[in-house]
C-alpha cells in the first residue's frame, strides 16, 4: 500500500507511528524434513507478519489516520518457492476520505503458478486538470469519486515465448461520480468519463523476472510487456504498457537501480483511465493525474543504501512527459523530479523495508509518500 500526499512541504505535517515494530511482528517458523541431497539438516520456510499504524495532516485532508500491515508465507516447503504476500491497509480522514486497499500475491508449484488480485475501494476528492503536456492549474481542478477496482493475474511459465511467465489479466473498475464540484470540463461534460461508468478488461502480460530478492533486489532485472483490451461497460479502449528495471550493487546493499517506463491507451478512454504522470512510484513530486495524455513515458534512477541499524535512504531523479502520440513528444515539454527518502528495514528475514519519500517536481510541486516495499 502506498499513499500520497501532494501538497506543498510548507503544509505538511507527517506524524508516523512506527513504534516497536518488533513488538507488532511475528514470526512462526515451519521445518522442514532434511534433504538427504544437502549438508543442511534443515531449510526454515518462515511466515511473519508486520503492522503499523501511521498518522498524518494537511490542510486539504486534515487529520487522516490508518494502519497497514503484510504478512509473508510460502505456500510449499521446497527451497525454490518465492514468497508470496498479503498487504492490506486503509486510512480515514476527518474530511471523510478513505481507501481500504487488500494485495495478494501468491507462489504455487514451484513458482510456475503465479496468481496476484488486488482489490482496493475508495472516496476520494480528486483532482482533474485537463488533457496533454500544458494543462493548466486555475484552482477549479477537484472533484469527489467513489472508486471500486479489481485486477486478476494469472500466469504460468512460457513454454511458447521467451518471458519467465506468461499469462491472462482480467481489470475491473467501476467509478461513481459523487461530486463534479467546480471542475468546469466535468460539468460540461467536455471529457469522456465525466459521469463516471464501468470498464471490464482482458489482457495478456509477458514477465521476465531474474531479481534476486523481491523486496529489495541488489542484482538483477525485471521487465514487464502487458496489453489490454476494454470491450466490456461504458467505454472502448485498449491500453499497452512497458516496464523495464535493473538492479546492479556497488556493494551488499548499496544499490543504483533503474526504471524505464511507457504507457500507451487509445479509443474512447474515461479521463481517469488515461495513462498519468506522477505519484507514488514514479515521477514522485507530482500529484497523481497532474499530466495526462494518451502517451507517458518516464526514466528515473535511484541510489539506495542501509547507514546505520535498520535505517537507510535513497536518492532518486527522474524525467517523464505525456503526448497525444509518440511522434508529438516533445523535450520543451519534458517535467523533472527528484528527491531523497529515509528507509526502515522492519523485516529484517525478508528485507522488507517502510519508506517516507520527498519529491520535488520541475514545476515547484512538492509530494510526501508514505508505504511498504520499495518505488519499483
Amino acid at each position: 500500500m502506498n499513499l500520497l500526499f501532494p501538497h506543498s512541504i510548507h503544509h505538511v505535517l507527517i506524524i508516523i507511528f512506527i513504534f516497536n515494530l518488533s513488538t507488532l511482528s511475528f514470526i512462526y517458523s515451519q521445518v522442514e524434513e532434511p534433504n538427504e541431497n544437502s549438508a543442511d539438516t534443515t531449510v526454515k520456510r518462515e511466515l511473519s507478519l508486520n503492522a503499523y499504524p501511521y498518522i498524518y495532516y494537511t490542510p486539504e485532508t486534515e487529520l487522516a489516520f490508518g494502519a497497514g500491515g503484510i504478512l509473508i508465507f510460502y505456500t510449499s516447503q521446497s527451497p525454490v518457492t518465492l514468497p508470496s504476500k498479503l498487504v492490506l491497509g486503509g486510512y480515514y480522514s476527518t474530511k471523510k476520505q478513505y481507501k481500504i486497499t487488500l494485495d495478494p500475491t501468491f507462489y504455487f508449484l514451484d513458482n510456475n503458478l503465479f496468481i496476484n488480485l488486488p482489490l482496493s475501494y475508495g472516496y476520494f476528492v480528486d483532482r482533474f486538470y485537463g488533457i496533454g503536456p500544458t494543462s493548466t492549474d486555475v484552482g477549479d481542478e477537484n472533484y469527489t469519486s467513489r472508486v471500486y477496482t479489481a485486477t486478476l493475474f494469472l500466469q504460468i511459465p512460457s513454454y511458447w515465448f521467451t518471458s519467465d511467465r506468461t499469462g491472462l489479466i482480467l481489470d475491473f473498475n467501476y467509478t461513481e461520480m459523487v461530486d463534479k464540484q467546480t471542475n468546469q470540463e466535468l460539468v460540461n461534460n467536455s471529457v469522456v468519463g465525466s459521469n463516471g461508468g464501468s470498464s471490464v478488461g482482458i489482457g495478456v502480460q509477458a514477465v521476465w523476472d531474474s531479481r534476486d530478492n523481491l523486496f529489495f533486489p541488489n542484482e538483477g532485472k525485471y521487465s514487464s510487456l502487458k496489453f489490454l483490451s476494454y470491450p466490456i461497460g461504458d467505454f472502448n479502449f485498449y491500453m499497452f504498457e512497458l516496464d523495464i528495471r535493473h538492479y546492479s550493487s556497488f556493494s551488499k546493499d548499496h544499490i543504483l537501480a533503474g526504471q524505464a517506463y511507457f504507457n500507451s491507451a487509445g479509443g474512447s478512454i474515461p479521463f481517469y483511465k488515461v495513462p498519468a504522470l506522477g505519484g507514488q512510484n514514479r515521477m514522485r513530486g507530482y500529484y497523481f493525474g497532474r499530466y495526462r495524455d494518451n502517451v507517458y513515458y518516464t526514466f528515473q534512477l535511484e541510489y539506495r543504501q542501509y547507514f546505520w541499524w535498520r535505517f537507510g535512504y535513497v536518492l532518486f531523479g527522474g524525467i517523464g512527459g505525456v503526448a497525444s502520440s509518440p511522434d508529438k513528444l516533445r523535450i520543451d515539454e519534458f517535467q523533472f523530479s527528484y528527491g531523497a527518502g529515509l528507509r526502515y528495514l522492519f523485516n529484517k528475514d525478508q528485507k522488507v523495508n517502510v519508506r517516507v519519500d520527498f519529491g520535488i517536481g520541475s514545476n515547484g510541486s512538492t509530494g510526501i509518500y508514505f508505504g511498504i516495499e520499495e518505488a519499483f
